[in-house]
Order: structure tokens, then sequence, then C-alpha cells
């Protein structure tokens, strides 16, 4: 985009109409640049200034008296007026050296007119040139728009549209990755790189910005670091910015900027999906994985890229899944798209990362590129950012669920933690975290066999409970689930279930029948607890199991 858009004062004293004025104070405010021209012959209104504008004035509001002019000069300054045309005359014969002295302190331009000038004209002159160069800009800024789009559809790279930005705004010009060096264009020397890289290390954020639009960072008085996030799908991808030196950020070099930025979203989006697509060896080891194929060590190495003499690194495995309440539209955007955006996360987060979305699961497998202090804190806030996108693209209405396993050592054995991850994620209803680890007694269920263990485990623990509520369609199971869990407080328990307190004593004495009168003692309290979990993990794997409303399956014969 052409840089000349702007008028400057400079420039407008050098039209025909300026022949006869003369700049008599803030030479050194020349450059300031006009967006409009305005009589004002009082400092009243000077309300109705929006700053840089260029006053014309006779002096007839405030050439009788010192206070007047001052208090005139100090308005337009405090409204950021670019600066004042006066007109010699009887209202203004001469200019005072306080006024004087007040403009060329605040650097503030003051122009004279020797002879009578038609205001009118030049109202009309500079504001004809403005609003060309003004529609010049706009060419220049589509042309631009479109020159983006035909890059953007090639295999140009990023680099390569950062020379075309820096091209269109003439200053230096950046991309920066979280966790990357940036890529500067022209690229200023050794010790700068460091400083700014440092500086955007430390200000910008490294996840997705509340606010997608232009920030500001001042480094001086007169150099200042305007930057735009990069956001796609929900996720920061980058920022691309500029460094800006004794110059504004109008907004047709912030409209640059955010075009550029819109280009290098599909660049970079596009990139990651061409990526996701190349990796089908991935996609077979997490098949076989699922699966729970044996694997030996050096084969599991060698999908993953790890030299023979390369330390083993620790991993992680975990499991995510999703359930949409209402039906997707038919173009919507696919599950399987959002696995760029989820290996953009977590490998800024510090992970190699290997993803595999199947259905409505998606199965990770994280690699610690280097020694992690706190692993879990990261892998909590992967799931709080994961949650945060996916509910963005897929809807506010989508459940989301995760599944944790414990830390591995040895990649021949990363079946077993994502077996882990798939426990933790079938437990997520019973236990408030996602961490196999966490998941204390209820670990133990997803090893015991189906037959004849875990059956026959709940028939000798609620057996009569459950025959009971086959035959007379009652609901004692969910009674005693609810009873133990607000932990044998009746009126709490009672509140849970909608009923009555007598309801709830006619049931418990119903449930002391079946189960005996020490069913709540510890026990036989933490054995019935276990069955109860095992009887809902049973019933979701759909097991049969038994039934505790009629809706549900046939009834378990024990």
């Amino acid at each position: 985009m052409s840089s000349d858009w702007r008028l400057t004062i400079a420039e407008s004293i050098k039209r025909p109409l300026f022949q006869q004025a003369e700049v008599v104070a803030g030479h050194r405010g020349l450059s300031r640049p006009i967006r409009w021209v305005h009589v004002l012959e009082s400092a009243d209104t000077g309300q109705f200034l929006n700053g840089g504008e260029l006053i014309l004035s006779t002096g007839l509001g405030f050439g009788e008296t010192r206070e007047k002019r001052l208090a005139y000069l100090s308005e337009l300054i405090r409204r950021k007026a670019a600066g004042l045309c006066i007109e010699l005359g009887n209202y203004f014969p001469n200019i005072p050296d306080d006024l004087l002295d007040m403009a060329n302190h605040h650097e503030f331009p003051v122009i004279v007119f020797q002879k009578p000038v038609r205001f009118v004209d030049i109202t009309q002159d500079l504001h004809e040139h403005l609003i060309n160069r003004q529609m010049q800009a706009l060419r220049d800024l589509e042309a631009y728009s479109r020159s983006l789009q035909q890059l953007s559809l090639q295999a140009q790279g990023t680099h390569k549209l950062l020379q075309h930005f820096q091209t269109a705004v003439q200053t230096q010009v950046f991309m920066y990755t979280p966790g990357s060096a940036p890529q500067f264009v022209p690229s200023p020397p050794n010790t700068v790189q460091t400083e700014l890289a440092e500086l955007m290390r430390a200000h910008f954020p490294e996840e997705a910005a509340a606010n997608a639009s232009a920030h500001f960072l001042d480094l001086t008085d007169t150099k200042k670091i305007v930057y735009q996030p990069v956001i796609a799908m929900g996720h920061l991808l980058a920022y691309v910015g500029m460094v800006l030196y004794e110059r504004s950020a109008d907004e047709y070099l912030l409209l640059t900027m955010d075009n550029t930025v819109s280009a290098m979203a599909q660049i970079l989006m596009r990139k990651m999906f061409v990526e996701e697509q190349a990796r089908a060896t991935e996609q077979r080891l997490f098949d076989d994985l699922i699966a729970n194929r044996p694997m030996p060590e050096e084969q599991m190495r060698s999908l993953l890229g790890l030299s023979g003499t390369a330390k083993t690194p620790l991993y992680h495995t975990m499991m995510m899944s999703f359930e949409q309440k209402q039906e997707t539209h038919s173009d919507s955007l696919p599950p399987h798209d959002l696995t760029a955006v989820f290996r953009s996360l977590l490998t800024r987060l510090g992970f190699r990362t290997f993803i595999r979305c199947n259905g409505n699961r998606f199965y990770f497998l994280l690699l610690e590129k280097n020694s992690l202090s706190d692993p879990r804190r990261l892998l909590e806030k992967a799931m709080k950012e994961i949650t945060r996108i996916t509910t963005q693209i897929m809807g506010l209405d989508t459940q989301i669920s995760f599944g944790a396993g414990r830390v591995g050592k040895r990649l021949s054995e990363a079946g077993k933690h994502l077996a882990e991850a798939e426990q933790a994620l079938a437990f997520h209803h019973e236990s408030p975290s996602p961490f196999f680890s966490d998941l204390g007694l209820f670990r133990l269920l997803f090893h015991v066999p189906y037959e004849p263990v875990l059956k026959s485990f709940i028939h000798d623990y609620l057996g009569p409970l459950i025959a009971h509520d086959v035959e007379h369609g009652s609901q004692l199971v969910h009674t005693l689930r609810i009873y133990l869990n607000t932990n044998l407080s009746k009126q709490e328990a009672a509140e849970k279930l909608f009923i009555h307190r007598q309801t709830l004593y006619h049931r418990l004495e119903k449930i002391s029948e079946c189960l005996g009168e020490d069913y709540s003692t510890p026990n036989r309290r933490i054995c019935i607890e276990i069955a109860l979990r095992a009887l809902d993990w049973l019933s979701k794997e759909g097991t049969p199991v038994g039934s505790t409303e009629k809706e549900k399956t046939k009834p378990w014969h024990m």
C-alpha cells in the first residue's frame, strides 16, 4: 500500500494558496498529518475538534488579551489539532512572543498569512487533496488484499508474505510464534533481534488473545511495536507485527496488517493440515496401541523416529471423548481437522505430539521433548485449552471428557498406559480427576475379568437388591447409591432423591431386609460401594448386568 496517503503540514504549505504564508513557530511539528481543515475563532468551540485538524482563524475571538490567546492556543494543543493558520489584520495585527513561545514549546506549527486569503478556497483545496489521497490509499489497499489472496494460494511460505508486508508498510516487520525465534524482514542486527525477541516473550501472551485486534507495546517515546494475533479455530498460531519509529499507527497501516494476518492464518492452517495428512505411520501406530497389540521397544522407537542411541523420553497417554447433544450440520468442521490445532498447542507446551482421531475420540501420545518439572500441570492446562477450542468450534453444548494414564518410561508399554487413560475416561463421572493415578480402588475394576469375578462380586453384595428392583419396579439400588454418596445423611439423600423422608425410611428398611442390618458398617460398605461402581461401569460398557429401572436391559439372572 502507498505510504503517502497522509497530507502533512509541510506538504500543505507548498500548495499555491500558501505562497504568501510563513511558518513563524513550531517548525519541528511540520510533519504532523492533517485529517481535516476547520475554521475556529473561539476556544469555547474547541470541543468540536477530533484531533488532526488544521485550524484557520482571523483572531476575532481571542486576539484582544493575553489570557484569551493563550487559552485559545492551549485548547488547540489539548485537542491535538495539527496546526494553526492566522490571517494578520485588524483582529490580530502581529503574533505576540508569548504565543510564539508556547507554540515552539509544544512543537505546534503556527502559520501566518500576511495578506487576506479566502478560507473557503483553502478548505476546498486541502479537502479535495485529502479525499483524493484517501481514495488512492483505499485502491492501494484493495490491490494489496488481492495480492495477498494470490500469495496465500501459492507455495510461497511465510517469509515471502512477510516480505510483501514489509514492502507495503516500509518499516521493520516480524512474525513471532510463542516458543520459537521470531522472523524479521528486513533482518536487523543480532543484538536488536535478541532484544526484540525477549520483549515478545515477556509481553506477548502464549495463548489465544481475547482481543484479536491490534495491540501496542511502547518501547520509547518515539518507538513502538504494533502487533496482532494470528488466530484460527480459536487457537493462537503466531503474531504478526511491525516496529514504528516516529510514526503513528494510522488506520491504513492497521488495515494492511489485518489483511496480512488473515492471509498468514490461511497459510499456517494449510501447512498444518498438509502435515496431518502425511502422518500415515502415526495412524497405524495408534491402531496397534488401541488394539493393545504387543510391540517391541525397538519397533516403537523406529516408528517414533528415535535414534538407536537416544535416551527414551518420558511420555504420557491421554484420551478425549466428545459428544454433541445436537446433530451437526453437513457443512460443519470434521472433528479430525482439530488434530492440527491440538498438535500445535501441545507442541508449544513442550511435548512431541502424536494424535489419532477415531470416531468421537482423540488419542494422544505425548513425549517430553525435554524433562518437564511439572508435566501434570501442563496436561491440565492442555485439557482446559483443548476444551475451550473444541466447544468454540463444535458448540457450547459439546460434552468433553478426558482420561490420562500414568507416566510411561518404556515405549513397549504404551498400549498399557493408553488402556489406563481409557479406564480414567470410563470413570470420569465417578472421579473428579481425569488422571488414572487418582482413581484409587477403581483402578482395579478395569483389570478384573467380567466373568466370573465382577459379576459374582456384584451378586454377593447387591444381588437381592437388584432382584427386588427387577421384580417390583422399585429403585432401591439407586436409593442406596445416593444414600452412601451423601455419607448416610438421610436429609440430604431425601433431597437429592426428591422424596419425603418417610419414603426414604421405608426404602432403607427394604434395603436392610435385602442386604442385612450391617450393610453400612465400614467393611461391608466399602465392598457395596465397589459393587455399585462396578455395576454402573458394566452397564455403560453394554454388558448385561441387570437393571434398576424397567427401561434398562433385560434382567441379569444370577
